[in-house]
């Protein structure tokens, strides 16, 4: 196009300077030498094989893809499940051989509109090592790939056996480092450089597939040039770039300038983002919509479905009165409420569907996993339901879907318990005479006289070792010799003669509130139940000898040193339901048997010695997953 265009001006110049006659030692008029037009610039796989994991980016010379509009729209071909379509980089999978076309639409902040077709033929040869997933990422922020199982290369099925001699080597952009600490060949977690323009980074994997044939991929990730992030922002470490759900949302600025971004350094005003029950008394789900905000869309049509169809009492809608915001972004983790905005947070883990829509999903691990390793003991938890997990199991390397009801156990669970703290702060109750200049000024104004206040002075807590192991498992404090020679048997004595509903309660007098709540509604309106247990740690000489329960109980929540601290909070949180009926109708908690093993032990009628299998799949389920903590 600057060619032609540069051809066109030429002619005109050479048409006009032969009419006027040309000679007669007249001065001619100098070219002008035109500007260079802007287009936008599609690079990443662009010869694609089926099966392949690709992507394409679309860049505009000078301009800044993270401050842009962008949208990718396929124009022809069979339909492709695209994730990622408000993205810089579009990002999917080739299932059958054929023709393909794309349209980019590209807005600049200035609002300068770009726009480019593109097509491509794929071959039919099929790719049998996968890297999810090329992706956009501001520099700084947290970047992660995963390898994808092995599968046959004539059918493109998953086979047995796994990737081995597994290398990951960079070979385009400025050098990053790969996390030392990440011993899982499958993965590669860094951070983004800082670049002065977007810039890719490449990657080329090798490994041996268990047919004895070493393959390849090729990844890319678009580092995005952001403006310097202020000192005195709320947020100082690099975050995703995230969206309202509905742009014309009432309160749809606030959301974007005052809740997950880096460019704020003061709570805004209530005028700017209040309390959703400040406008709404009895929101609707529309109205609970418009104060998402996502780094993907699908997430918040996920989170749409959930509360249309698995929230049958009201009750998520009814606890997101307290809150300003809720944010889902493939950069959080773990989930977490916080005062400073009143906004919950939560992990997109929790809400994918397809394995496209997990592919976007960082895997980097929670921070406070590698907290209190030098213990002697675990504390592990789990939700059951029929004497089994509640959830299913789902390997990060195997490709699986899932229904909105399969979300439940994890979603549900998440969102009481962030709920807790969001009504912890704010009760229903008070949502009609929240006052201050911000959400946080709110919060300050009622220091003291919170839920868990409340709690703390009413139905204290009483073991001080559990206290300070909670203040290591969860906070990374320094741990003391007399903490590193407790055994199971000694945390046993410590946690079951105390008041507490989990070990996570003794991290904060908010996540007793929070523990509390969320067991209890799981049980009452899903039917699950939470188990508790203190178990020796893995023995590697003798399996036996594993994971070997001390103390466990299932359904702490109703034992009678727990149930009145429980009931306390229920009765603060909803005051509009009888507590005594609700917690009437919960099953009595029941004990574990001391010496047996917390993985075979499910069911109370009878026991297994098999590990407990993830549905689905054939991979045993881990232990780490029944140590996690999710949230906070």
């Amino acid at each position: 196009m600057i060619k032609s265009k540069r051809i066109l001006l030429a002619s005109l110049i050479a048409g006009l300077m032969s009419g006027c006659g040309g000679g007669g030692g007249s001065t001619p008029t100098p070219t002008p030498t035109p500007t260079p037009t802007k287009t936008v610039d599609i690079g990443g796989d662009l010869t694609l094989a089926v099966g392949q994991s690709v992507a394409l980016i679309a860049t505009v010379n000078g301009e800044h893809s993270d401050a842009a509009d962008i949208s990718w729209t396929q124009t022809s071909g069979d339909p492709l499940n695209l994730v990622a379509k408000n993205s810089a980089v579009l990002a999917f999978d080739v299932k059958t051989a054929g023709d393909y076309g794309f349209k980019v639409d590209f807005t600049t902040l200035s609002g300068k509109k770009y726009s480019k077709d593109m097509s491509f033929s794929t071959t039919t040869a099929t790719n049998i090592l996968n890297v999810r997933r090329d992706f956009a990422s501001r520099e700084g922020n947290k970047v992660s790939f995963k390898l994808s199982n092995p599968v046959d290369p004539v059918t493109g099925d998953v086979v047995s056996g796994a990737f081995t001699n597994v290398t990951w080597a960079q070979t385009a952009g400025p050098t990053v480092t790969l996390d030392a600490k990440n011993t899982n060949t499958y993965t590669a977690i860094f951070k983004a450089p800082s670049v002065t323009q977007d810039t890719v980074l490449t990657f080329d994997v090798s490994a041996l597939h268990p047919n004895g044939s070493t393959v390849t991929d090729k990844v890319n990730v678009l580092v995005q040039n952001i403006s310097n992030i202020p000192s005195s922002s709320i947020y100082d470490e690099v975050i995703a770039k995230i969206s309202p759900y509905n742009q014309s949302a009432p309160m749809a600025a606030g959301l974007k300038d005052c809740i997950y971004a880096n460019y704020f350094a003061s709570p805004c005003s209530l005028s700017k983002i209040n309390l959703l029950g400040q406008d709404h008394i009895d929101p609707t789900v529309d109205q609970v919509m418009d104060r998402v905000i996502t780094s993907h869309p699908w997430m918040a049509e996920n989170f749409r479905k959930f509360l249309t169809e698995e929230d049958p009492h009201g009750d998520f809608k009814k606890l997101l009165r307290s809150v300003s915001a809720i944010v889902i972004s493939y950069d959080i983790r773990p989930s977490y409420y916080w005062v400073a905005t009143g906004a919950i947070h939560l992990d997109a883990e929790d809400l994918w569907l397809t394995p496209e829509q997990r592919d976007v999903i960082d895997v980097a691990p929670d921070y406070r996993s590698a907290f209190g390793k030098e213990l002697n003991y675990l504390m592990p938890w789990r939700y059951v339901i029929n004497d089994d997990y509640a959830s299913s199991y789902y390997p990060k390397n195997v490709r699986l879907t899932r229904t909105v009801k399969d979300l439940v156990p994890d979603l549900g669970s998440l969102l009481y318990h962030e709920l807790a703290h969001a009504n912890d702060t704010f009760p229903s109750s008070t949502l009609s005479s929240v006052t201050g200049t911000s959400v946080y000024n709110a919060f300050q104004l009622r220091k003291g006289n919170t839920i868990a206040d409340k709690l703390t002075t009413a139905h204290p807590k009483s073991s001080t070792e559990m206290m300070a192991l909670g203040q290591v498992n969860f906070r990374g404090a320094t741990i003391t010799d007399a903490q590193k020679a407790y055994t199971p048997d000694d945390v046993a004595n410590f946690f079951s003669h105390d008041n507490a509903p989990t070990e996570y309660a003794y991290s904060s007098i908010q996540e007793d509130v929070a523990t509390l709540f969320d067991a209890a509604m799981m049980s009452a309106r899903y039917g699950i139940e939470r188990d508790e247990a203190v178990i020796s740690l893995k023995d590697t000489v003798d399996s036996s000898k594993s994971y070997i329960i001390s103390w466990g109980q299932r359904g702490r929540v109703t034992d009678p040193v727990v149930m009145p601290r429980s009931k306390f909070v229920f009765d603060l949180i909803f005051p509009e339901l009888d507590s005594d009926t609700f917690y009437g109708a919960l099953p009595a908690v029941r004990s574990f048997t001391i010496g047996d093993d917390w993985i075979s032990v499910l069911e109370f009628e009878k026991t297994s010695s098999a590990p407990q299998k993830a549905r689905g799949t054939t991979t045993p389920r881990p232990i780490e997953l029944d140590l996690i903590r999710r949230y906070k």
